[in-house]
Formats: structure tokens, C-alpha cells, sequence
């Protein structure tokens, strides 16, 4: 072996691990906070369900989301358990957000009189309870899955008396999920659901949800009309993921059309001093930072190209 090759052999290692240093870490487009489920209420803890003790993982949890440079925080709803004097101290908590929050409504959000309901989305900088807004090449859609609902509406409304008729259907269906806490996306809004997701597509952008309930797995939990959702949605690619709280355990599916179904769990029920996430968005990816102990996830966007 000649001294040239052998000083190129040895050189050879060295330099690709050069190259390999000299590489920067790729950048996200940009990420997000996300919490759900704080249900604070002034109220004796019942099971795993610490009310008095959601403020303090709060405070906790969105100290470590303002080190992080993100775009907005979401609240995946039940930021309350009841009673609507109980908005105050979390809402004050999260005032100290170097962020904007956008505010899911939930079912225990509506566990009020029936005379404060309609105030429930004006305190939650959300009266509309449905909307959509854009960040580098993604459409983030805020849904409202108490359209009809028994929690969501007074006794007696049309949306309340629409909620008894859809589980009196699905329990005579033998369907799981026939619960006064489940809600349901009525058709007005779902037809300016599935518009927002057509125009992104139109445009080369990619859409997120945000619900409180999950459309998967069927476990009890799901949207009343889950079933009309998931079927609407066989008909586009451009959703990539279903961002949703309402089971504090938590729950990770992957349908077969490529959305990620991720449930977040419940802060009221957790067990480390903070409970939440930072989703870093990249073009090809969208990656889950568990905070406390929500899990880790690496969501591959398919078509991503």
C-alpha cells in the first residue's frame, strides 16, 4: 500500500465526520403549546381528579411553554369542571402567556346554569365556538363539537332536544358512545369544515383540527357523529392530524386515510407537577414534546412533498 492511500484511508472517516458536525439541525416551521383538560373547580378531589390542584400544574406547565419561542398555545377545552365563577383563576393564570391561546370549547366548559351558558364562548375569546387560522402553510381549524349536545345547550333547546334524538339512534344501534357529555358537529358546520379543508388543498396547505372530542378510537368518548365525520373526510388527503382532549388517558390512532387521531391527556388527572405539549411542525412531520407524562410522538405527514 502506497503512503498516498493509506494517508486518504485514514482521512477518509475524519472528514465525513466533519461533514457530519458541520451539518445544522433542521429548524421546525414553527411549534406550538397545547394543554387540555385543566378542569379547575373548587371542589374535593374525586378518584384521580384533583380539581383545587389544576392551577398549580397550570402555572407550571405554561412557565415551561413561555421558555419555548412558539407561535400560539391551544386549550383543548374543560378548562373549568363547573361552575362559572371557576373561569376566573385559570383565565387569570393564563394571561401571563407570552403567546396567543386559543381557547376549544368543552363539554364541562357548559357545566354552568342554563342562563350563563351563552356567555361560556364570549369568556373564552371564542363566541363563535368554530374559526380557522393559518401558520407557514397550515390551516388550523378550531371545531365545536357541542353543536348539539345536552351539556353544551339549556334543557329543552332545539340543539339539546337534537342530542336526546342522535343517542336514542345510536343506542338503539348498540353504539358506545349514546353519553350526555358527548357532543355532535351539526351539519352547518360541518359543510364550513369540509370547505376550509378543500380550500387548503386548493392552496397546497395542509389542515389541523382541534375538537375536543376525538373522532377515533371508538372507545365511548368520540363525537356523537363521528362516523358522518370520518366519512366526509374519505373524500380529501390535505387533513393531516385530529388534535383532541375530552379522555384524560390519552390515545393515538392512525386511520387508514393517514390522520393522526392524538388525544391529549387530562391535566386534572395528572400525576407530575406539569402536563402538556410542544408541537414542533415541520414539512414532512409534525413532532409531539410530551411535557410530564405525555407521550413523545413523531406524526409523518403523507403526500408530504
Amino acid at each position: 500500500m502506497t503512503r498516498r492511500i493509506f494517508v486518504i484511508m485514514i482521512c477518509l472517516p475524519v472528514f465525513f465526520l466533519q461533514a457530519a458536525f458541520a451539518q445544522k439541525p433542521v429548524k421546525p416551521l414553527f411549534s406550538f403549546g397545547l394543554i387540555s383538560d385543566v378542569q379547575y373547580a373548587d371542589a374535593e378531589t374525586i378518584g384521580k381528579r384533583n380539581y383545587r390542584n389544576s392551577p398549580a400544574k397550570l402555572e407550571k406547565t405554561l412557565e415551561i411553554l413561555n421558555a419555548y419561542d412558539l407561535s400560539f398555545i391551544v386549550n383543548l377545552g374543560d378548562l373549568i369542571d363547573r361552575g362559572f365563577e371557576n373561569f376566573d383563576k385559570p383565565l387569570k393564570i393564563l394571561e401571563r402567556s407570552r403567546f396567543p391561546i386559543h381557547h376549544v370549547w368543552g363539554n364541562h366548559d357548559f357545566a354552568v346554569t342554563d342562563d350563563q351558558k351563552k356567555s361560556v364562548g364570549k369568556k373564552l375569546g371564542n363566541e363563535a365556538g368554530y374559526y380557522s387560522f393559518e401558520e407557514a402553510g397550515f390551516v388550523f381549524i378550531v371545531l365545536n363539537g357541542l353543536d348539539f349536545s345536552m351539556e353544551g345547550h339549556p334543557q329543552g333547546s332545539v340543539a339539546y332536544n337534537k342530542a336526546v334524538r342522535v343517542m336514542e339512534t345510536l343506542t338503539s344501534a348498540g353504539a358506545n358512545n349514546a353519553k350526555p357529555w358527548n357532543g355532535g358537529i351539526g351539519d352547518d358546520q360541518l359543510t364550513w369544515f369540509l370547505a376550509q379543508v378543500k380550500n387548503a388543498g386548493e392552496k397546497g396547505k395542509r389542515a389541523v383540527v382541534f375538537c375536543h372530542y376525538p373522532l377515533l378510537p371508538e372507545n365511548g368518548l368520540q363525537l356523537l357523529n363521528n362516523r358522518q365525520l370520518l366519512s366526509a373526510l374519505d373524500e380529501t388527503q390535505d387533513v393531516v392530524a385530529w388534535f383532541s382532549g375530552h379522555h384524560h388517558e390519552g390515545n393515538y390512532v392512525r386511520d387508514g386515510r393517514g390522520i393522526h387521531h392524538v388525544t391529549f391527556q387530562g391535566m386534572v388527572e395528572a400525576t407530575t407537577q406539569a402536563l402538556g405539549a410542544v408541537i414542533s411542525v415541520y414539512p414532512d412531520k409534525i413532532i409531539v414534546h410530551g411535557i410530564g407524562h405525555e407521550e413523545d410522538r413523531v406524526l409523518e405527514i403523507v403526500n408530504s412533498e
